[in-house]
């Protein structure tokens, strides 16, 4: 039985910095007010930078502005949905400055953002804008590629809601062919290429940053439940999922299997999407899964820890939509101090209290 321990990310991170001086400038230069420390971690894959962000939060904002604010001369922008003015203007900015912008966003979370209109107007105006129409699904995707180098991606959207109401994550990495993965994506999005028929080959599906592997699925043309599911079929203690849509029959079966062996699963679940009529939910509890509907206002991770040494995330939900119909991106990364961080998150929404609590615990100022 493997030991079962917890360990801060940026705690066992230090330990790694001992054996070489960190060589890069961060472009995550803001300070983080000491209440949200563990919202903005830092690390590596080897000399590669490694920034990972969790919200609700201040942090999300801020870190997406600071790697909008990082690009010195290209940023190809591919996300579902956008409606904060603070972002719609940096990305204006950045193409005054000379950055080249092209901003993609689903055509109809953009007919209703209208907290952005004018800054939406104007990147049309200027070339920026290309808005998708998946018709078979969602043009689901939340990534930027910053200087043909840089990935941000997960599971947040570029919204108030996901800045400060809903569980997400964000992680930043560093390497070309990541980058050139996620480009040809941004291409075929751009160019109207929906469906696994008019989709363009994944460059580098299988990668390596700092000698962490490393496998990157986009959907639907990617066997990303297939690699999902096999990483699953691997576990030989626990696996931990965060699931604001859990649907599919292939994962659900995969659990199954694991209970078999004696893999212990959690698995957290969006209380809302957890009590629709095509959720899973009764199915996990009746086969031995523990299973918790979450206090928050929406849980929106997309995420699996696998033996607290695998995980994977993204923006595809574990639905059969998800892999088979949307537009997609998904990473599987082998990394155990990554792991114990995303873990820590699971545990952080697992036992959180319901969020409107938190109203009631503020302190009022005497007199008032």
């Amino acid at each position: 039985m493997k030991r079962r321990i917890i360990i801060g990310w940026a705690a066992a991170w230090a330990l790694v910095a001992l054996r070489a001086p960190l060589v890069w400038a961060s472009p995550f230069q803001f300070e983080v007010d000491p209440f949200y420390a563990e919202t903005m971690l830092k690390g590596r894959f080897g000399a590669s930078p490694v920034y990972f962000f969790i919200g609700p939060s201040p942090t999300m904002e801020k870190g997406l502005l600071a790697y909008i604010q990082s690009a010195s001369q290209t940023l190809d922008v591919c996300v579902f949905d956008m409606n904060l003015p603070a972002v719609a203007q940096a990305l204006l900015d950045a193409q005054k400055r000379g950055v080249k912008v092209r901003v993609v966003l689903d055509r109809d979370n953009a007919a209703k953002a209208y907290d952005i209109e004018d800054e939406l107007e104007e990147m049309e105006k200027r070339g920026m804008l290309t808005l998708a129409h998946n018709r078979s699904g969602l043009m689901h995707n939340k990534f930027m590629i910053a200087d043909g180098i840089r990935v941000w991606t997960g599971s947040y959207n570029f919204t108030r809601n996901c800045s400060h109401f809903n569980d997400n994550h964000a992680i930043v990495l560093e390497n070309k062919e990541l980058a050139e993965n996620y480009e040809m994506e941004w291409k075929e999005i751009s160019e109207g290429r929906h469906g696994k028929r008019f989709s363009y080959p994944t460059p580098h599906p299988e990668l390596e940053i700092g000698g962490t592997p490393i496998r990157n699925c986009f959907t639907p043309e990617d066997d990303t439940r297939g690699a999902i599911v096999a990483e699953m079929a691997k576990a030989t203690n626990e696996i931990a999922m965060m699931a604001f849509s859990f649907t599919d029959s292939a994962m659900t079966d995969a659990i199954r299997a694991g209970l078999k062996r004696g893999v212990r699963a959690i698995v957290l679940l969006d209380s809302g999407l957890a009590k629709h009529p095509g959720a899973n939910t009764k199915e996990l509890e009746e086969m031995g899964a523990h299973v918790r509907m979450s206090p928050g206002v929406r849980l929106h991770h997309k995420v699996i820890v696998i033996d607290r040494e695998t995980v994977v995330l993204g923006s595809a939900n574990f639905s059969g939509s998800a892999f088979d119909r949307n537009d997609e991106n998904v990473l599987i990364i082998k990394a155990p101090h990554f792991a114990q961080a995303m873990l820590r998150e699971a545990i952080r929404c697992w036992r959180a209290e319901p969020y409107w609590i938190t109203k009631w615990r503020t302190p009022i100022p005497a007199g008032m």
